[in-house]
């Protein structure tokens, strides 16, 4: 009995690990890099540069035991070293767990804050991500919207899903 009681707080730290990843992105923006860097960790998304650091930068994910059905990767933009827009790209070769994944995120995503026709307008003023298939637009602020797009991959990300996290004008 004493070791079923050790083995279950294992088990919830491992599940809570592997799943942060798999959440929606809740980094705000404007965070100086250091601060994002933190925040992007916390998401499994680990900093590899070294030396100069540049206005957009990559972050793949940290490293993990187990196995995983795509790959992911985190782009940060930063003007002025604060952080003004990130994309979380998912890549899958399966177009079913794409799709799965998708509908996931989407439904994660809801639980912060619902679609918003409102959010949508204000992505459709920047050009349509190559590949959309369909998209999820959510508004967090006055100042930000995340997009959640089910992508057809292709070049140069070959992505299936991008999670955009972008500053917008504010109302």
């Amino acid at each position: 009995m004493r070791s079923v009681a050790l083995v279950v707080p294992v088990i919830i730290g491992l599940a809570a690990c592997a799943v942060a990843a798999e959440h929606p992105l809740t980094i705000p923006l404007g965070i100086d890099r250091t601060a994002a860097d933190s925040a992007l960790e916390k998401h499994k998304y680990c900093h590899k540069v070294d030396g100069p650091r540049p206005e957009v930068e990559t972050y793949p994910r940290c490293a993990r035991a187990g196995m995983e059905w795509g790959e992911s990767w985190v782009m940060a933009t930063y003007k002025q070293d604060k952080l003004v827009e990130l994309r979380r790209y998912e890549r899958y070769t399966d177009d079913a767990r794409a799709t799965e994944r998708w509908n996931q995120l989407v439904s994660e995503r809801a639980k912060l804050a619902p679609d918003s026709d409102e959010a949508r307008q204000a992505l459709r003023t920047r050009l349509l991500e190559p590949g959309t298939r369909t998209m999820k637009a959510f508004r967090i602020d006055d100042a930000t919207v995340v997009g959640v797009y089910l992508l057809t991959p292709k070049p140069p990300e070959d992505a299936s899903i991008l999670e955009a996290v972008i500053s917008i004008p504010k109302s």
